[in-house]
């Protein structure tokens, strides 16, 4: 009777041990655990992306992630949710995933949204050249989405060429004058060339439109923090050409009078 006993007991206690493992295991794995997906899909394609849009609007980028992999193992050749989902992976700083799987977004249906989607993607993993002839292919679909004049001014200033990624910024900004992003990618480029109190004006322009907009990777940096790096950058001292150009000059003075005292010195 002990023996049967103590067997029970020991049965419970693996019980409670084993099942609160597997429930946590289900909810941390569902976008990695292999889909069923047999039978009828549980809900349509639209369902799926207007679900993950929400999540997307909301910020909540777990949930964006969870939703879409649901969709795509339904529909894997759906390009709004792959397009969704390299979005949401881009903002979780997965940036090869990102471009990966807007990538076959764009095979399926080439749009210029895409295109800037993984533009920007290209642009954190600091693959300018992609980045730029991304959004070459974006503007000739469609001239009159900002995103990829954005993308085409980072690229260009990426690869130092200022005053045409400042002309592609421009073309961003007159199509949308109040878009804290576009003034925000101004003052970056206008910082990267020295022009303090431009890159000033654009940064404060950004923050007082939209102090807290949704940057477009994680790595990018926040307007109010580029803002308090060129403050540091422009209060420091500046060496004036003028006195590094006689700097020279003083130290042969100071030469020529030690040598004259040595002289002196030799003479008495």
């Amino acid at each position: 009777m002990k023996i049967l006993t103590t067997i029970l007991i020991l049965s419970l206690l693996l019980a409670c041990l084993v099942l609160p493992i597997s429930a946590a295991s289900s909810a941390a794995g569902v976008s990695s655990a292999p889909a069923d997906t047999t039978g009828t899909p549980p809900q349509e394609a639209s369902a799926y992306i207007s679900e993950a849009k929400v999540a997307v609007a909301a910020t909540n980028w777990t949930d964006a992630l969870i939703i879409t992999t649901r969709g795509i193992a339904w529909y894997p050749e759906n390009a709004d949710l792959l397009c969704l989902q390299g979005y949401t992976y881009r903002k979780i700083g997965q940036y090869q995933k990102a471009v990966d799987t807007v990538s076959r977004a764009i095979l399926l249906d080439p749009t210029q949204v895409r295109y800037a989607n993984r533009g920007y993607a290209y642009l954190a993993l600091g693959n300018n050249t992609a980045a730029l002839a991304d959004a070459e292919e974006g503007i000739a679909l469609n001239a009159t989405y900002p995103a990829n004049w954005d993308v085409k001014a980072l690229a260009l200033n990426g690869q130092g060429k200022n005053s045409e990624a400042l002309a592609a910024v421009d073309q961003a900004l007159a199509l949308v004058p109040d878009n804290a992003h576009c003034w925000h990618v101004k003052g970056k480029i206008l910082a990267s060339g020295k022009d303090c109190a431009g890159a000033t004006a654009a940064l404060e322009k950004s923050l007082a439109l939209d102090a807290g907009y949704v940057l477009p990777w994680p790595g990018f940096g926040s307007a109010g923090d580029d803002l308090a790096a060129l403050n540091v950058t422009c209060s420091a001292p500046q060496s004036s050409p003028q006195a590094t150009a006689k700097s020279p000059l003083g130290w042969l003075a100071v030469v020529g009078i030690i040598g004259a005292v040595i002289a002196i010195g030799i003479r008495k």
